[in-house]
This record gives structure tokens, C-alpha cells and sequence, in this order.
């Protein structure tokens, strides 16, 4: 069985995360078809298309009777990920004063994709240095915060594999595959992981005694 779409986490109403699903399903269709695919009242089907179509989750059509189309869910992931970094960047601007006033924590991350979004997002942000191993597959996904930090902060990165080629400069040598991804930023902030796809896990950590041991860790990397 195909798994429920859901798209209330990004501020989407339930009736539009069903909407949108019957969109996609039937292809470009009429409020009508949509109400009728779903259940939905009618009224209540229509109003669910035109949130779709203020967010840019579904296209209205030209034409009589006026006909609703699915946006490619490729661009909808795209968007809502650039979305969800802009709300971070205004959270981390108004958070950074007081990151110092709050007692150091950490947390555990699973799964690679939840590990490459902490990551782009703890290195986009980096002001002094970054340092560590990263695995050749985070990296990828992660180029971009890279280039960012590259431009304001001292990089001295190694990947553990084979880098792609169009990380460039950004890299400074290579490990074994078998060595964990382990970063500091800044000297404030750790990330440690291991684990491919789905069963990758990781710690992300501002607890001092954890950043003295992986400054340590990654002297004695080679």
C-alpha cells in the first residue's frame, strides 16, 4: 500500500496534503473530480485547491471549466527545503545572542538526509573554522554550505572515500572509507556519524567535554 502523503508538518492543512494527493493521482482534474475522488465537500475541495495554488503546491489551468494541476512533488521538495532554511536563518539570527546563555546539550540525528540538512546547516554558518572528516556521500548533498563557509571561514576538511570532483579546493585530503564522519565548527559545535542511508545515525553536541574529545579524535586521524 502506498504510503499517506503528508504535508501538514510544512503548514499545509490536512484536506490540502489529500487534495494534492488526488491531484497527483488523477492528473490535471476539475475541483469537481478532485471532490468527487476524495470525499471532499465540495466547497471544501475548492478551498483546499486554491491554498494549494498560493503556495505553488498546484497550478490553476487555463480554460472552462477551470482544471487544477499537481506541482512536480520535485520542485515542491526543493521549495519547502529552501523555505524551511530561510525560517532557520531568521531563527539562528534572532537565537545567536543568546546561544552562550543556554546550557550545552546534545542530540542524536537519524537517517542521512536529516544528517546532510544539519550539516549544511551548522557549516553555512560556520564564521572561523571548520575541521573534521566528512563521508563522501554527505558531502555531495552539502557542497553548497561548503562554498558558503569556504568564502569567511578556514577549512580543513577530508573525506572519507572519494570525493566528488567538483568539491575542488574545499577538500584537503582523503581517509578511509571506514572512518566516521566527526566535524567541529567553530569549536563550539560537533557532529559525529556513521551509517549509510536509513541506518545512518549521528550526535550533534555543544557540550564541552565532547568537543575536547573530538578536537583530540582528529589529531590522530590519518
Amino acid at each position: 500500500m502506498p504510503r499517506e502523503i503528508d504535508l501538514t508538518p510544512f503548514g499545509f492543512t490536512p484536506t490540502e496534503s489529500q487534495v494534492y494527493a488526488a491531484l497527483l493521482r488523477l492528473g490535471p482534474s476539475t475541483g469537481y473530480a478532485v471532490a468527487h475522488a476524495t470525499r471532499v465537500a465540495r466547497a471544501n475541495s475548492y478551498g483546499a485547491l486554491e491554498g494549494l495554488v498560493r503556495r505553488t503546491a498546484a497550478l490553476r489551468l487555463a480554460g472552462r471549466p477551470v482544471r487544477y494541476r499537481a506541482a512536480d512533488p520535485r520542485a515542491l521538495i526543493a521549495q519547502l527545503a529552501n523555505q524551511q532554511g530561510e525560517a532557520l536563518d531568521r531563527l539562528a539570527a534572532v537565537l545567536g545572542d543568546t546561544a552562550d546563555q543556554g546550557e550545552p546539550d546534545t542530540r542524536t540525528i537519524a537517517g542521512e538526509r536529516a544528517l546532510a540538512n544539519l550539516i549544511m546547516h551548522l557549516v553555512a554558518r560556520a564564521a572561523r573554522r571548520v575541521e573534521g572528516v566528512l563521508a563522501a556521500e554527505l558531502l555531495r548533498p552539502t557542497l553548497p554550505a561548503w562554498r558558503r563557509a569556504h568564502e569567511r571561514a578556514v577549512l580543513e576538511l577530508r573525506v572519507a572515500g572519494e570525493a566528488p570532483a567538483e568539491s575542488g579546493a574545499l577538500v584537503s585530503g582523503s581517509v578511509s572509507v571506514e572512518v566516521p564522519t566527526v566535524l567541529l565548527i567553530d569549536e563550539a559545535q560537533a557532529v559525529v556519524a556513521t551509517g549509510k542511508a536509513e541506518l545512518a545515525t549521528g550526535v550533534w553536541s555543544s557540550h564541552p567535554a565532547i568537543i575536547a574529545l573530538i578536537r583530540t579524535a582528529l589529531r590522530g586521524v590519518s
